[in-house]
């Protein structure tokens, strides 16, 4: 098997080198954990991929030539609550695999509860929604207020809950410990700190914690994704099972028969996770 970059702007392939026996055995390795992780950390692609709705449409409603069609705020409390619904059934998910694997175990099922614990004193946003969830799905519309200012040079929306009217309609806020002071929330910037937290902190415990193969096969990935991008910046690597067939044809032209497979470039990237570098 060899090294090699597949630029898909002109179509360029490259063979490189043949890999090492080490690389060879390391891939072999690594490609099981890999899989296994992709089919469990797909959700936080999902997850992703409902915030970029609900991204999208606060995006159209900051337009100019934004044309309302349907009920704005209806619209908005249905995405929040496609949201927040999915997010908590990934944490349910990872609650309960995390019980089941650790079940004889019980100072590391204290260690989800401590980082959980942890998460929540340090980001408040993540706190709040995690209570705020069961608030939407039991009790009422999260959206209170939506607000759309139009000027000659700005376009301004607004969309929160009161703390009042939340605090009114449920005692459950033990995670955020909710108080009227609070005021007026405003949830574009709450969900998208908790939608931070979710993908770069949470995630990055669960891919520690359910699969601590994907570092070093992150770090191994990389070492050969550089040397790749050493010769062209704009390829991905790729590995070569053998090197292309030419074969020759009647007329005289030259058929060149090549196949490649994809291993990942930026492994936690791939997976829908943002990892901090440290």
């Amino acid at each position: 098997m060899h090294l090699g970059s597949f630029n898909s702007h002109n179509n360029q392939c490259d063979l490189i080198r043949e890999l090492t026996p080490y690389e060879m055995e390391s891939h072999s390795k690594y490609t099981p954990y890999i899989l296994e992780a992709g089919d469990r950390l797909r959700l936080f692609r999902m997850l992703d991929q409902n915030y970029v709705e609900w991204k999208s449409y606060l995006e159209k409603l900051l337009s100019a030539s934004f044309n309302p069609s349907g009920n704005v705020s209806e619209n908005l409390n249905r995405l929040l609550l496609n949201y927040l619904t999915f997010a908590y059934t990934i944490q349910t998910h990872f609650k309960v695999s995390f019980r089941q694997r650790y079940r004889n175990h019980p100072s590391s099922i204290k260690e989800y509860t401590d980082f959980i614990n942890h998460l929540c004193a340090q980001s408040w946003a993540f706190a709040f929604l995690l209570d705020f969830r069961g608030y939407v799905q039991h009790v009422g519309l999260g959206v209170g207020h939506y607000n759309r200012k139009v000027n000659d040079s700005s376009i301004k929306i607004e969309v929160t809950a009161d703390s009042k009217s939340l605090l009114k309609g449920s005692s459950e806020w033990a995670k955020s410990n909710l108080t009227q002071e609070k005021g007026e929330l405003d949830l574009i910037a709450i969900l998208k700190e908790f939608h931070i937290q979710m993908i770069q902190s949470y995630a990055g415990f669960v891919a520690k914690t359910f699969f601590p193969e994907l570092s070093p096969a992150a770090e191994f990935y990389a070492r050969l994704t550089q040397e790749v991008h050493d010769r062209d910046g704009n390829a991905r690597m790729v590995f070569f099972p053998q090197k292309p067939e030419i074969t020759q044809e009647d007329d005289g032209k030259q058929l060149i028969n090549i196949s490649f497979t994809c291993p990942p470039n930026d492994v936690f990237s791939e997976l829908g996770i943002k990892i901090q570098r440290a």
